[in-house]
């Protein structure tokens, strides 16, 4: 990631004094860095030349001095001095034009700069990012149009990519090749249709296997001239780097040797099915022939000669420019273990031809004539081939490949043909099944296209380049952002970051002893050590991501990755930057306010005072209590009566804004009419609680208070609780009950008999009304929870239709009583309704009371 912008300070050398200014900052953008930028970040050039910026050991301080070590993590001629204008070797600034120490090379400046000052490690080997590549989406996926799991697989190296790097020019002699051959090299020039295959190590165990069962000429491998021309023991010098005078011989050498043993083998190869002949022969006229095929073969072998021969004379013609040449093709030992075929036979046909000694009538391709090539024909690419194409340096050659002008037009003539099709199909009234999955699969190869083509689009107008999200330069955070603590006695407190950072130095080292020791870089200790790097870093840049194994301290416990201090809610961003003190505003744990209404909040006088005192000292000289500001602070001071007084009648005209992170919609901040209440704690009511996403388990709440006369009142008209009833999102009401107070109506209409009647013998009480039953429980009379008998004179309602009566009482005097699970009904003699009973709780008798009341007012 990268800013842009004008700078945080600038240091400006004046007469007599050196100072820092602030200068106001003009724009940030963030995007992707090249790699050119990271280096100029990080290096400076002294006035001796040297060139500085670069962290080369993973060392941090001395253990015994808590001095930076020179080139570690904390080297002070990277990142500045540690004392303001004093370098490393203890010398202070003589004279006020000196720049630098000329014995330890550090800047004369303020230590301040170590917060700002970056370095950067080179790394051998290229490394994924790893938010583009495991992030949602995979924005290395979309570009390269390839499944996640495959760049992944090449990027840990566990499967290998190849694509020849060499190029020819058009010359005269391009013109013998075939047509077909000359379609295919072109082809190989564009990108964006170049083929390529993943072969996996399992896959290449299986195609050996089937090569040694199946093809008959792998027997006679190892006498085959061609093969001994193509071997890895002839080509060792040839994809090896060139080091000097001494490297010319030894090349002459080996083509020397190489021609002795290709010839003698050779004649070997030709002749041991005559000599089986001629003992078992009786036959002379069956001899003669055998020697005059003898002759024939002696020929085959003398023209084979002259071929290497010419070779060995295009070597010594070569010479001089051979060795000037970094890196070299390979050849058939490599096609096997990084190339797969399209078809088995054209791979059948290929080895057949390549472990087969030559016949009669064999020509040689004036392309496989010599091992080297003419070097005027080649032209080799800016990869290294003794770097092998896995990993993350693999990934970078596809992405610096890609032509983005050429994908955003052909993906746009794609997207016009998916279009015809697609309307094809939903201009038809009805489609088959097959036609309808047809539909749906264009669908998603359309969404596909859509999401490449607005990426490719997006690198356009940024002119980022795709293969910058591939690092091969690695920032190092300045030093007093990962700083090392020295805490009582010998303790030492660590950042996580540098433990990060060395980790990944020391497997950089290792990888580049790896590439001195294994100039072919084709092994398997080199592909490991490269996944290591890889690892490393992704662990440095967010430790963790993407199910991977995070690396742990000594306590199991993961480390903490610059991601990590970015995001969440102790995160750089929420905690520092959005997360800052601000006048006006204050900070309490919330409770219930059951007594509140929907619009109003519960704030503590102590707040309260505080937040609206410029309010209450305005108001106290407009009523001229006092005269003058201090006289009002004292009264404030003092808590007066009349102090309460006045400020409740500001706070009636003036709303307050509650507000709880995290603020996910719109309604995370509302507008509230304060109360005072005594104690320390936010009154909040229960039914707003779903919109803050809030509870009443320890959950705080900031309050602000809305200065201007257009803010408050843009918080009466628009923020005011009583106007947010619905969800923005779903449209739903959002004003629900929810736990405390579906808990509390859950407890109140609890009916249980098991409750104690609080010393009262009789089990069941009677009340002629509800009222009687109120004032019994306030009485504490009876349990809220206790069965009573309510004397009721409107509708029932009953949960049978037709319920039998449990018993049925019949009086002296002709009437009767029926008594039921929940009510009793009692009749005169002539079977009319004289009164009935139900039976309930006090609770319930308490929520019936507050709904007849509510719906009375309404």
């Amino acid at each position: 990631m990268k800013k842009i912008q004008k700078g945080y300070y600038s240091v400006k050398s004046i007469k007599k004094n050196t100072s820092l200014k602030p200068i106001q900052v003009e724009s940030i953008r963030i995007g992707l860095a090249s790699p050119e930028r990271i280096r100029k970040w990080a290096e400076r050039t002294l006035p001796n030349g040297k060139i500085i910026g670069q962290v080369t050991n993973s060392q941090t301080v001395n253990y015994k001095t808590l001095k930076p070590e020179k080139g570690g993590l904390f080297c002070e001629r990277v990142f500045g001095p540690i004392k303001d204008f004093e370098c490393a070797c203890g010398k202070k600034r003589i004279k006020y034009y000196q720049k630098f120490c000329p014995d330890c090379d550090v800047e004369f400046t303020h230590s301040r700069v170590r917060r700002h000052r970056l370095g950067f490690i080179q790394l051998v080997s290229s490394v994924t990012h790893i938010w583009y590549l495991k992030g949602t989406p995979s924005y290395i996926s979309i570009l390269l149009d390839l499944p996640k799991k495959k760049i992944e697989a090449i990027t840990y190296c566990t499967e290998t990519l190849y694509i020849s790097p060499i190029k020819l020019k058009e010359s005269d002699d391009i013109k013998k090749l075939q047509i077909k051959q000359i379609k295919n090299i072109n082809r190989s020039k564009a990108f964006p249709s170049l083929s390529f295959s993943l072969l996996s190590k399992e896959s290449k165990e299986k195609k050996t296997n089937y090569q040694e069962s199946s093809l008959p000429s792998l027997k006679r491998e190892e006498e085959s001239p061609l093969v001994k021309i193509f071997s890895e023991d002839t080509e060792n010098t040839l994809h090896t780097k060139t080091k000097g005078s001494d490297d010319k011989k030894m090349i002459l050498e080996e083509q020397r040797n190489s021609k002795s043993v290709q010839t003698s083998q050779s004649k070997t190869v030709a002749l041991p099915s005559l000599e089986k002949d001629r003992m078992t022969s009786s036959n002379l006229g069956k001899l003669k022939n055998d020697i005059q095929k003898v002759n024939e073969d002696n020929q085959i072998l003398k023209q084979f000669e002259q071929e290497q021969n010419s070779s060995l004379n295009l070597v010594n013609f070569k010479n001089e420019e051979f060795c000037l040449k970094k890196n070299l093709m390979n050849t058939y030992y490599v096609i096997s273990q990084d190339c797969s075929w399209e078809m088995q036979d054209d791979w059948n046909f290929f080895n057949y031809y390549i472990t087969n000694p030559p016949f009669k009538d064999d020509k040689l391709i004036f392309s496989y004539n010599s091992k080297i090539l003419n070097f005027d024909h080649l032209i080799l690419s800016k990869t290294k081939l003794n770097n092998f194409l896995t990993g993350g340096e693999a990934i970078r050659l596809l992405l610096s490949n890609l032509d983005l002008a050429l994908l955003d037009r052909q993906l746009r003539m794609e997207l016009f043909e998916y279009n015809e099709q697609i309307n094809e199909f939903e201009n038809q009234n009805f489609l088959l099944f097959g036609e309808q999955r047809r539909l749906q699969f264009l669908y998603y190869i359309r969404t596909k296209k859509l999401r490449r083509l607005k990426l490719i689009r997006h690198f356009r107008r940024t002119k980022a380049q795709p293969d910058w999200m591939i690092l091969s330069i690695l920032p190092v955070l300045p030093p007093d952002l990962r700083p090392i603590i020295q805490l009582d006695g010998d303790q030492v407190a660590v950042s996580d970051l540098n433990k990060l950072y060395q980790k990944v130095l020391f497997r950089n080292n290792r990888m580049k002893r790896h590439r001195k020791i294994n100039s072919g870089n084709k092994s398997d200790e080199i592909k490991y050590a490269q996944r290591l790097l890889q690892e490393s870093i992704d662990a440095l840049i967010e430790n963790g991501k993407g199910g991977s194994e995070p690396i742990c301290a000594s306590n199991d416990r993961p480390l903490k990755s610059l991601s990590d201090m970015l995001k969440g809610k102790k995160g750089r961003f929420r905690q520092n930057l959005l997360g800052k003190r601000v006048d006006y505003s204050g900070r309490s744990v919330i409770v219930v306010g059951p007594k509140l209404k929907l619009h109003e909040c519960g704030l503590p006088k102590e707040m309260a005072i505080e937040l609206f005192q410029p309010f209450l000292i305005r108001k106290l000289m407009a009523n001229k209590i006092v005269r003058t500001i201090v006289g009002a602070k004292r009264l404030i001071n003092n808590q007066d009566s009349i102090i309460w007084e006045i400020l409740r009648q500001v706070m009636q005209n003036h709303p307050v804004l509650l507000n709880r992170a995290p603020t996910l919609h719109r309604l995370g901040i509302q507008a509230f009419q304060p109360k005072l209440v005594e104690g320390r704690a936010i009154l909040l009511h229960p039914l707003v609680c779903p919109a803050f996403n809030a509870d009443f388990d320890g959950d705080q709440m900031a309050v602000h208070v809305p200065l201007s006369f257009q803010a408050r009142a843009e918080a009466w008209k628009l923020m005011w609780s009583r106007n947010n009833l619905l969800s923005p999102a779903t449209g739903q009401p959002i004003i629900l009950p929810s736990q405390d107070m579906v808990l509390g109506c859950y407890y109140l209409t609890t009916f249980n008999d098991k409750f104690p009647n609080l010393g009262i013998k009789n089990k069941f009480f009677y009340f002629s009304d509800l009222n009687d039953v109120l004032k019994a429980y306030n009485q504490k009379k009876i349990h809220l929870h206790a069965s009573i008998w309510v004397r009721w004179n409107y509708f029932l309602e009953s949960f049978f239709e037709v319920e039998k009566p449990l018993e049925i009482r019949v009086y002296s005097n002709g009437n009767f009583l029926k008594i039921y699970s929940s009510f009793q009904r009692y009749f005169e003699s002539t079977k009319a309704l004289n009164f009935q009973l139900i039976r309930t709780t006090p609770g319930r008798v308490l929520v019936n009371d507050l709904l007849q009341k509510f719906y009375s007012k309404s």
